[in-house]
């Protein structure tokens, strides 16, 4: 298509949708309402796939070294494991480290933790990220079985992790199927809405088609008012989720490394809240035309 052929059917779209300013109305509407649905589902979704990702990152691997093992040694098994794809990051925590990092934990309660600096009975300890928390269990046994003279002990938290996984792993297929559904749902809405506008100006098409326009040349002006009502519907939707989950993190502090109740950024959501939503009312539009005026183009 030729780009002033275009530009002509986008005058047409603009003009027909202020023509018919009711209808365009009660599409814009129904648009708005499933898209802000949607939205808040995608706040929700990203969210919970945000918590979903913690919890992965709470399963760990924490390896106790043998108390006889010599700094060099430590380097080099530290070295050995990194290099190894099943894992993400190593950490090395010495027994000081350990210490003052359960005195941290303990808080007012730590008076039984002191005067353990001189002999402290924590060990040497590694801890390590597995890039894939489901082979969590199948990496422990390997450094268990690569390092027995350098390992004392190694808890990945067996049933804990378990745990931790199969939730993130419900939370996730959770989250797909009601976006599934979701979309299903909206797209029915809209094309629906968008049915009736176009059923509205049957007559109009039918002239069209008398003058001797083609299929293409009627579909193109529906195609781009379907778009411009996405778009038209998105903005509203768009403007009240973000606004309103800004006032809910802003309130809650729960963008903060220290908060207890994590969410995710206003910036973090804000573009793929906006994107999402506002394709999807682009596409719903333009598929509700394409469906809704095939029907007066059958010869």
């Amino acid at each position: 298509m030729k780009i002033d052929t275009f530009f002509r059917h986008f005058r047409e779209a603009v003009k027909s949708l202020a023509r018919n300013n009711w209808m365009t109305f009660a599409a814009v509407s129904a648009v708005s309402v499933t898209l802000l649905i949607f939205g808040l589902f995608l706040v929700f979704a990203f969210n919970l796939s945000f918590m979903a990702s913690e919890l992965d990152k709470q399963v760990s691997i924490r390896v106790s070294l043998s108390p006889q093992i010599t700094a060099d040694q430590i380097d080099n098994i530290r070295s050995q494991i990194e290099q190894d794809s099943k894992v993400k990051s190593v950490e090395f925590i010495s027994k000081e480290e350990g210490l003052q990092m359960m005195k941290q934990q303990w808080g007012d309660d730590k008076e039984f933790l002191e005067g353990l600096e001189k002999d402290n009975p924590l060990p040497d300890t590694l801890q390590i990220q597995p890039s894939n928390p489901q082979e969590t269990e199948a990496l422990a046994k390997d450094l268990q079985q690569s390092y027995p003279n350098y390992i004392e002990h190694v808890d990945h938290g067996e049933g804990v992790s378990d745990r931790l996984l199969n939730l993130s792993a419900w939370v996730r297929n959770m989250v797909l199927v009601f976006g599934l559904g979701l979309a299903v749902l909206a797209a029915f809405l809209i094309s629906n809405t968008i049915k009736l506008t176009i059923f509205a100006r049957r007559r109009e098409i039918e002239i069209m088609r008398l003058v001797g326009a083609s299929n293409w040349f009627i579909r193109w002006p529906f195609f781009i008012e379907g778009g411009v009502i996405g778009v038209l519907g998105a903005i509203v939707p768009v403007t009240v989720v973000l606004l309103g989950y800004n006032a809910v993190v802003g309130i809650l502090d729960a963008d903060k490394a220290y908060s207890f109740f994590k969410l995710l950024g206003f910036w973090d959501i804000a573009f793929k809240v906006t994107g999402l939503t506002t394709l999807l009312g682009i596409l719903i539009g333009i598929w509700g035309s394409l469906i809704s005026i095939r029907r007066f183009l059958r010869t």
